[in-house]
């Protein structure tokens, strides 16, 4: 689909439910290079690996679908998947891994002009919004896969909270995104820079919702090369 005016702004993905234990929070197809700090080796062992994502979906309806509710999901066998969350079950699945959703306490709207008002105000504003929930025990996983769209060339600010209020220290994090045209923007720069004590791996993946379709076989691809 092409990117007209606004539209441009969203890379918009859906939900899942999560596969590991969570705790109440409080408030407190393509490659990019990025730094890399210290920490082990890369281990895909699935027990010892997750993949946490962030997920807006603007419906859960496949029928009479919208072109912008469709730019933000994915339907695969009648269930309406958001693209990132497409791609996070692939990693998941291929891998045996845990998965982990990143949810905000408040319900984002899912009217799409609303959704990207609120959005550029809480990435001007360098809000952090509340978490529905955490990660229970990090200390559990080795590998970290963290998947989020791309929103105005920056991470939605959700992704912030999440960030700030886990202790990613000596994991190894794995980036992918899915977008509407801009790839994976600056946020490996980004993600390395607040991960000091993290091992930020460079061949992070992006995908562009116009090629959902091919998601699983670049999904594999890639996968194949950090094995």
């Amino acid at each position: 689909m092409t990117d007209t005016g606004r539209r441009a702004f969203l890379g918009l993905l859906g939900a899942a439910a999560t596969g590991i234990g969570i705790a109440a929070c409080t408030p407190g197809g393509g490659q990019n290079d990025g730094g890399s700090n210290s920490g082990p080796a890369l281990s895909l062992d699935g027990p010892r690996t997750l993949v946490a994502y962030f997920s807006m979906p603007e419906t859960d309806d496949p029928n009479g679908m919208t072109e912008d509710e469709a730019n933000s999901t994915h339907v695969v066998d009648g269930a309406v998947l958001g693209n990132t969350q497409y791609v996070a079950q692939l990693i998941q699945a291929r891998l045996g891994a845990e998965i982990f959703r990143i949810e905000t306490a408040e319900p984002m709207p899912l009217d799409h002009d609303t959704l990207i008002e609120q959005s550029i105000r809480e990435q001007e504003e360098n809000a952090r919004p509340e978490l529905k929930a955490l990660v229970t025990d990090l200390s559990a996983f080795d590998t970290v896969f963290i998947g989020y769209p791309i929103w105005n060339y920056l991470l939605p600010s959700p992704m912030d909270t999440f960030l700030d209020q886990h202790d990613f220290t000596g994991k190894n994090i794995v980036l992918f995104s899915t977008h509407g045209g801009n790839g994976l923007a600056d946020t490996v720069e980004t993600i390395t820079d607040r991960l000091a004590g993290s091992s930020v791996n460079q061949d992070g993946f992006t995908i562009s919702r116009d090629d959902m379709d091919q998601a699983e076989s670049e999904v594999g691809s890639w996968l194949d090369g950090l094995a």
